[in-house]
């Protein structure tokens, strides 16, 4: 699915300071830190040098920034990205602290200088009340959660231990259609499109991912408003059918 298409539909305040191209590198840097994070949280680690050079190059792409508006952009961008991917984590594996993630958290906002700190907090402020603040950040951020959750729920070893994953992701899905009236249906059409062409590319897929995966558009039919989940359907197959049509592309970006 093309977020290029997705993100003209709203303006992006922050597009002249941190570009598309820019916002999708740092969704993946959030995403690189607290797979980390994660991983060596469940070997009672904290902080560990591998943590600690992938902080390195997140602040290096902070600092590369053109300006300090442009920088405390970036920083507010990352931290929403490790927030966001501690509370879904959080909840599909009913974590109640993640020690590793808050202080890797506060380590970046350590030594901020109070002109800083409100800098910081003036984009804070934008990118939660403008859904278009971000956009493209938001949509690749959002995009990587749902696949990384699906991608847990199906390597769960059994139904049972998937059903929390596969409840938290129909949550997330849910919350965003009904957050983000302009977007959030379009974020829900791009996790399934997203899904249902991972199950056809890989014939591999298991018996779990596929049951999970009807069992999340069900719950999703059930919970949803008839209109918008036949929306976000014909959004999602679309999606799909235009890349059976050229398999040998690589997913919707």
């Amino acid at each position: 699915m093309d977020s290029n298409k997705t993100a003209f539909l709203l303006t992006d305040p922050l597009a002249d300071q941190v570009s598309a191209q820019d916002q999708a590198q740092g969704a993946l840097l959030a995403q690189n830190l607290f797979t980390q994070v994660f991983r060596e949280a469940t070997q009672g680690k904290t902080l560990s040098p591998a943590i600690q050079s992938q902080l390195e190059a997140a602040l290096g792409w902070v600092h590369r920034a053109g300006d300090l508006d442009a920088q405390a952009a970036r920083l507010e961008l990352l931290l929403m990205g490790l927030d966001q991917w501690g509370l879904a984590f959080s909840q599909a594996f009913q974590i109640t602290a993640m020690p590793g993630l808050s202080a890797l958290i506060s380590q970046l906002r350590t030594g901020l200088s109070p002109q800083a700190e409100a800098r910081f907090l003036q984009k804070f402020e934008q990118t939660q009340t403008q859904p278009g603040s971000g956009i493209d950040f938001k949509i690749n951020l959002r995009r990587q959660i749902h696949l990384a959750l699906w991608h847990a729920m199906g390597s769960a070893a059994t139904a049972d231990e998937a059903q929390p994953i596969l409840q938290a992701l129909g949550s997330q899905l849910l919350a965003l259609n009904r957050q983000m009236p302009d977007l959030g249906w379009r974020l829900v059409a791009d996790a399934l499109a997203h899904m249902q062409i991972r199950l056809l590319r890989d014939a591999q897929a298991s018996g779990q991912s596929q049951a999970g995966t009807q069992q999340l558009l069900a719950a999703l039919r059930q919970a949803m408003p008839l209109d918008d989940y036949q929306r976000i359907m014909a959004h999602a197959t679309q999606a799909l059918l235009a890349w059976q049509r050229h398999p040998r592309q690589t997913e919707p970006s």
